[in-house]
């Protein structure tokens, strides 16, 4: 009961501010800004390009790095993106490579193949342990947390050549689509400084958005490299169950150690993958983090598009789930008039009225990760806080937490959103989710659908787009691969895209998909 009067107060009071932003925004509005131009054109290439430059010794990697610094010093001001930079030890690095690919030690195709990414920047979600960086989730209470060794995923982009110059700010705890915290501040949209960049891997999607990076590692629980992405105009790709690492994603009370969830059921649903601005970065980067040998070699093999089968969803109608916008819906229907144009089959639209009760099933089996989470940081796992004091504190500001981080902790206990009696007629929706998308995919056949229904919201503003995070969610349940493919803009200049999925382990024919969809479209657009 007292819990439940907390949540009370805590949605009270988170409405009470959003409509208090709203009119405020309203009655004094504020001037938009965006980031400037990119004008480096060494900054316009993809990582792709740059590797296979700095490899056949067109271009070197200090001069990539120190470009790639420069245009975040510039930036920053504006979106304030990272969290823990590296600039020195990138520059070293960089002369290193210079060295080594003027010492002809190794031959161009064998750099290509075991150096794929050999002196090519990157940025990295500090959810993840990055060796010598802080790994501090953007919260206070693990604020003086340092990484003794790097997570596997991150580890693998090293070892194929990568340099990181910086690792990028994230919702507190990584429990959010807004990414502000009181540790690093607030992340802004590079297209609208006045609007969110998403979340959880906003300052990732910030930061290659404005330019500043090339190619990113994020990390997806409900939807965060994609609805991050989809806010800010370029790609992301969430793997297939198991496909990538997951490892060392979180920062435990020791950060030699690497976070594995006292519940093996949770960390299946949490998807590590690669956020980019060129389609084709994608597939290098996936080629790198994949586990799976036998999925990784076809990330080479060319996709003949006439035998591909399109399916597609215009909505998800389930209770508080936003309409789709119009340009949304405009933006997917001309995705599928080209696929009409290039596939022997016609694209088919499917209705899903078995999605109407879709949240609540996402709840069903959060509820394990939130308890996690909850009992590594202020729980028994963790500091041991004093739950109630800090939420009455959280009220006024004098918590380290803040409150919103208390509400989506404990978001199973709104009855409005999950009743626990009805966790086996959860589980049962579930298992047919399961059962009709193994039918309606296979390895030749693709979904196109809405990553999220609108574009992306001023700050302090998301509270009706929380239960719109159902197009994105159902993917992590269901461990299918899911790519973020930016289409263009709204008439208010937001950019916006689709989520194109495909069937387990068939990561290779959706990023296919989005290459295919990039030429048309054009993919990511400077500011």
């Amino acid at each position: 009961m007292i819990l439940y009067r907390m949540l009370q107060t805590l949605l009270a009071v988170w409405v009470l501010r959003s409509a208090l932003h709203l009119v405020m925004r309203l009655f004094f509005k504020v001037k938009r800004e965006v980031v400037p131009p990119v004008r480096n054109p060494m900054l316009l290439k993809s990582a792709s390009i740059l590797a296979k430059d700095i490899r056949e010794g067109k271009c070197k990697s200090e001069d990539v790095i120190q470009a790639y610094i420069d245009r975040i010093q510039e930036v920053e001001p504006y979106i304030n993106a990272t969290a823990d930079s590296c600039f020195l030890d990138a520059l070293k690095k960089a002369k290193e490579v210079d060295t080594l690919i003027a010492s002809g030690k190794y031959t161009k195709e064998q750099l290509s193949l075991e150096k794929p990414l050999l002196g090519v920047p990157i940025s990295v979600k500090s959810l993840f342990h990055v060796k010598n960086m802080a790994c501090t989730a953007g919260s206070l209470l693990f604020s003086d947390l340092k990484a003794i060794e790097d997570a596997p995923a991150v580890a693998a982009l090293k070892t194929a050549g990568a340099i990181v110059i910086t690792t990028t700010n994230v919702p507190e705890i990584g429990l959010d689509i807004e990414t502000s915290n009181k540790l690093y501040g607030k992340t802004c949209n590079p297209y609208d400084t006045n609007r969110t960049c998403g979340g959880s891997s906003g300052g990732e999607a910030a930061l290659i958005s404005a330019g500043a990076s090339v190619l990113g590692l994020g990390n997806d629980l409900l939807g965060s490299l994609r609805i991050p992405a989809h806010f800010t105009g370029i790609f992301s790709h969430k793997p297939s169950r198991g496909l990538v690492a997951n490892q060392g994603a979180f920062p435990p009370q020791r950060p030699d150690e690497l976070l594995e969830f006292s519940n093996p059921e949770s960390s299946k649903y949490l998807a590590s993958g690669p956020m980019c601005r060129y389609a084709e970065d994608l597939i290098t980067s996936m080629k790198v983090l994949a586990l799976d040998d036998a999925v990784r070699m076809k990330f080479d093999q060319r996709v003949d598009f006439k035998k591909v089968k399109i399916y597609y969803l215009t909505e998800i109608q389930s209770p508080l789930v936003l309409p789709v916008d119009k340009d949304i819906a405009d933006g997917l229907q001309n995705a599928v008039s080209y696929f009409k144009k290039k596939c022997d089959t016609p694209p088919q639209e499917v209705k899903m009225p078995y999605l109407s009760d879709i949240n609540r099933c996402v709840i069903s089996v959060m509820m394990p990760i939130f308890k996690d989470t909850k009992a590594l940081t202020i729980g028994p796992k963790g500091l041991r806080l004093n739950e109630k004091l800090e939420f009455a504190k959280s009220l006024f500001g004098k918590s380290k937490l803040c409150f919103k981080t208390f509400l989506n902790l404990n978001s199973s206990s709104i009855p409005l959103l999950y009743r626990k009696s009805q966790t086996s007629h959860y589980q049962k929706m579930i298992d047919k989710f399961t059962d009709e998308f193994k039918k309606l995919l296979d390895e030749n056949t693709i979904l196109l659908m809405p990553t999220l229904p609108v574009a992306a919201p001023h700050h302090s503003e998301s509270l009706p787009v929380q239960l719109s995070i159902c197009h994105t969610s159902l993917f992590n349940i269901l461990g299918l691969p899911a790519t973020h493919c930016p289409l263009g803009f709204t008439k208010k200049g937001l950019p916006y895209g689709i989520q194109i999925v495909g069937s387990q382990s068939n990561d290779p024919l959706t990023i296919a998909c989005a290459v295919e969809l990039e030429k048309v479209f054009g993919g990511w657009k400077s500011c």
